[in-house]
């Protein structure tokens, strides 16, 4: 395939590949999706006091959503990750280029929500066109326990392994905390590799959010970690070659394989 200088940043090294060439099968390990919450209401309320309720058809796949003067319906995806855990994710059709992704444990009334966007062109300023905000909070009604979701270092100096389908293996070492480094052991892009932004969330105990926004390919991920079930639930948002946004659900097994420590006196940022 012939690369889009329109998609792909122009430092693309020749044979890159377009988020479509390698996205695939990459949620053939995923778990699969469930529909507990179908007819419910789920209210929310954040750590600057803004409130978000989400009310899930009872029907169909689809829910009404009211966020800070926002509001829209969309279709969703809801994947039961443990018996007290759920990872949602939300395309906003409206503008078109964006989706709402939460964890929510419901015995401990801890939510986190992360905002993705994919930015135009003339407004990329850091490398990456895509952004990602980040919101902490809890289920309303809910006397909150256990830990806040907060920004960790305790990913920084490992090495996992990330087996989406017999065809994705990604290799990952969380490099510091703005940043981490890939590569591909099988599959469309093996031997590619890079660096790109990550921004990483301890959830509980073993539990972590990693997200990451590619340089060359215009693309973002949210993953939810669970290493103590050694699986992993995420989505990609992006652009394929064509230039038509795509969200795609992802999933894997995933393994530690090393730590790297440092000296005293040396840390990365």
């Amino acid at each position: 395939m012939s690369l889009n200088p329109s998609v792909l940043n122009q430092n693309a090294e020749p044979e890159w590949k377009n988020y479509d060439d390698f996205a695939r099968g990459i949620d053939t390990n995923r778990l699969p999706p469930t529909q507990d919450w179908r007819g419910k209401t789920l209210q929310m309320v954040f750590e600057h006091g803004e409130e978000m309720t989400l009310r899930f058809s009872a029907d169909q796949q689809r829910l009404h959503w009211t966020w800070q003067g926002e509001q829209g319906e969309d279709a969703y995806e809801e994947v039961r990750t443990s018996p007290s855990q759920y990872f949602f994710n939300i395309p906003l059709q409206i503008p078109g280029n964006e989706c709402l992704t939460f964890v929510l444990n419901v015995d401990s009334g801890r939510v986190l929500m992360v905002r993705s966007t994919l930015l135009p062109e003339q407004q990329v300023t850091n490398g990456s066109r895509l952004g990602q905000t980040f919101n902490v909070g809890q289920r309303v009604g809910i006397t909150p326990s256990g830990l806040a979701p907060h920004l960790t270092r305790e990913l920084l100096g490992y090495r996992t392994l990330n087996i989406y389908s017999p065809n994705h293996y990604y290799e990952h070492f969380y490099v510091n905390t703005e940043r981490y480094a890939w590569q591909n052991l099988r599959g469309e892009q093996f031997g590619h590799g890079d660096m790109d932004y990550a921004t990483y969330y301890k959830f509980a105990e073993d539990q972590y959010l990693f997200t990451f926004r590619e340089k060359i390919i215009p693309v973002c991920s949210v993953f939810f970690f669970d290493f103590t079930l050694g699986r992993c639930t995420g989505i990609f948002l992006g652009l394929d070659a064509a230039g038509k946004v795509l969200v795609s659900p992802a999933g894997a097994f995933i393994h530690k394989m090393s730590y790297n420590t440092y000296p005293d006196g040396v840390q990365p940022l």
